[in-house]
């Protein structure tokens, strides 16, 4: 069995695309991510009711970000499409447990015409997985159930399904098409369409 971990904390916490344009346009000003955290919190830019809120929120939002270049972060601030785009690049680079769900179940529902998502897909995906990496075997139902509604929930808050979880066509831009390349083009695989 792989002793190579999962992460699974991502799961418990939606895709969070305002806060996180908030913090990618602190970041394209300021370049530092220490200054960034202290704008953030001192000002309340999360808008959240106390500063621990404050503190975790910025504090997974930023790990994700710091998964995209500086060009991808300007390309979050200047366009609502790329927005949703990034932060579902972003997650999926900090989470291998979501990225191989995009590529496995989600993309490859779509490549063979089956444009529904169910909950026993997660299950499935979750269970097979869980053979190989024994700390995803001893998750909680409790919590195995939260992240699946939570990954449910980052699709579509995404726009990668739809209310009635059917898998959308992404039209994702030529240029962050080509910033992705300049990375890894193996990420464009994450998005339903012409990509995987």
């Amino acid at each position: 069995m792989s002793n190579s971990k999962y992460k699974l904390s991502l799961t418990l916490r939606p895709a969070l695309i305002h806060e996180s344009r908030v913090v990618a346009e602190q970041y394209t000003q300021l370049k530092d991510w220490q200054l960034v955290r202290d704008e953030v919190l001192t000002n309340n830019l999360l808008q959240a009711r106390t500063e621990s809120t404050s503190k975790t929120i910025y504090g997974e939002v930023s790990k994700r970000l710091k998964n995209l270049t500086d060009d991808e972060l300007l390309l979050m601030t200047t366009s609502d499409l790329d927005a949703k785009h990034l932060v579902w690049l972003a997650i999926c680079r900090e989470y291998l447990f979501t990225y191989q769900f995009a590529v496995e179940v989600l993309c490859e529902h779509f490549n063979k015409s089956r444009l529904h998502l169910y909950p026993e897909d997660y299950v499935a995906f979750f269970n097979a997985k869980a053979e190989w990496h024994s700390n995803l075997d001893s998750i909680t139902q409790q919590s195995r159930y939260k992240a699946q509604q939570t990954m449910f929930k980052m699709l579509a808050e995404c726009g990668l399904v739809n209310e009635d979880k059917e898998i959308l066509h992404q039209h994702v831009s030529a240029q962050l098409q080509e910033l992705i390349k300049q990375t890894n083009a193996d990420f464009l695989r994450i998005y339903p369409g012409d990509y995987s």
